[in-house]
């Protein structure tokens, strides 16, 4: 009977041993979420959504990543048209994680790195057209400037699922001059229409 009273707690240190080690062996994955599991030091492998199993005190989950759609917050751009004239555009990216491990591994800040990245492709894509174009045509510019991003992102393991310029803002002296351009044609119009 001394024995056993000896091996008690030997018996339970086991049994709380074998308790710690599945509760680590087992991880449950959000379905919003992929977790990235290191193992001393190096990426092992991506976990998806679910019950997923774990060599316990090896692995461990290192990084936990939302893979729901994002906005960027909407920035503005001052872009430089075909036709010299200096606007602001005020643009919006909406993106998603498709790859966890290459947004953890291969960029530090994503909403900085998409955001300079959007910023350039928006400045070449604008710099081609003239102001007119770039009213007229917005759509045409938003799906360019989609395309072209999705392919600048996907080093990064983002999928780039929208990419909106919401508006377009000019100063007021190129506006005046608009204005003056609009009068002259619906003067001429309206000459050519008496004649």
């Amino acid at each position: 009977m001394e024995n056993f009273s000896l091996f008690t707690p030997l018996i339970l240190v086991f049994l709380g041993f074998v308790i710690l080690a599945v509760f680590k062996s087992v991880a449950i994955v959000p379905q919003s979420e992929e977790y990235v599991v290191e193992r001393f030091g190096k990426y092992r492998q991506t976990l998806h959504a679910g019950i997923n199993l774990l060599v316990p005190f090896l692995d461990r989950i290192e990084h936990k990543i939302a893979i729901l759609e994002r906005q960027l917050d909407a920035f503005e751009i001052s872009v430089i048209t075909r036709d010299n004239v200096e606007i602001e555009l005020e643009t919006t990216v909406f993106y998603r994680v498709v790859d966890a491990a290459k947004s953890v591994y291969r960029i530090k800040d994503v909403p900085l790195a998409l955001r300079t990245t959007a910023e350039s492709i928006i400045r070449s894509a604008a710099g081609k057209l003239e102001l007119d174009d770039i009213q007229s045509s917005r759509q045409l510019m938003n799906e360019e400037i989609l395309k072209n991003l999705r392919e600048a992102s996907e080093v990064w393991g983002l999928e780039i699922t929208r990419s909106e310029i919401t508006d377009v803002r000019v100063d007021e002296s190129t506006k005046q001059a608009q204005r003056q351009q609009l009068n002259a044609e619906r003067e001429r119009r309206a000459t050519v229409a008496r004649a």
